[in-house]
């Protein structure tokens, strides 16, 4: 028995000695030279930035649709003239929607665009301001709200209007969302139904039962399930039989 432990572990020391001996062999430290170069990129601007009084100002609410997004630079000498700024906004889910636009010196100092968010949900802006011997970056995330700000998207069917509200606003995954839809003049007896789903994601089906209230829309609860791929852009598709079929995007928090 001494012998078969003893064996067991000179066998175990050989091999952990083996898997020491390999990892120094092959161990490249756990710096990667991009990320360093970035660091001393990043910390550099940040220097000059602090050198030159740098200030910027930006916007803290969004919607769905058309902003009018507007910054505000200045240095210790005054405003910030003849920059050349732009401004990139991006998905996590994907590419599909990102943006990039140029902004525009209004007045001095004072940089805007139009900016579209064709979604409702999480978004990611990335701002660039070059200048002759200034360079300057901003990166955050922000929600943009739905047009009317409190958790309503609009659209048709075979000229059907459909009013589709959320609650609570931005939804988040594994917990229960309050579903309304309105049918403005609507004529159909049939309630509608709101089928949510995946675009090129096979999700199971998930529907939302509504049923009339008294003030003639229609309500229902439903859950988000949360995709093991980590995607958040869902789509809900809103039947008014009679009418057709309206789908909505829109982005869940996890």
């Amino acid at each position: 028995m001494k012998k078969l432990v003893g064996g067991l572990f000179g066998a175990f020391a050989l091999l952990m000695g083996a898997t020491i001996y390999i990892a120094h062999r092959s161990y490249d430290g756990l710096v990667d030279q991009r990320y360093f170069e970035a660091a001393s990129t990043t910390f550099a601007e940040r220097e000059a930035e602090a050198r030159a009084g740098f200030a910027i100002s930006l916007p803290d609410r969004y919607r769905t649709g058309k902003n009018r997004f507007r910054t505000v630079l200045s240095t210790g000498s005054g405003p910030l003239r003849g920059a050349r700024v732009t401004l990139d906004v991006l998905r996590n889910e994907g590419p599909r929607d990102d943006r990039s636009f140029a902004l525009r010196e209004e007045t001095p100092g004072a940089y805007s665009a139009d900016v579209t968010l064709p979604v409702p949900g999480q978004w990611t802006f990335s701002l660039v301001v070059d200048a002759d011997r200034l360079r300057a970056r901003r990166r955050w995330t922000a929600v943009a709200l739905p047009a009317d700000g409190a958790g309503t998207l609009r659209g048709t069917a075979g000229g059907q209007e459909i009013l589709l509200s959320l609650s609570p606003w931005p939804p988040r995954t594994m917990r229960e969302v309050d579903f309304t839809v309105s049918l403005p003049g609507y004529a159909g007896t049939a309630s509608p139904l709101v089928d949510l789903s995946m675009a090129g994601m096979e999700m199971g089906r998930n529907r939302v039962d509504l049923s009339r209230g008294a003030d003639g829309r229609y309500r229902g609860t439903g859950v988000f399930v949360r995709c093991p791929s980590g995607r958040g852009d869902w789509e809900a598709t809103v039947t008014a039989p009679g009418a057709g079929k309206a789908v909505f995007r829109f982005a869940v928090a996890d």
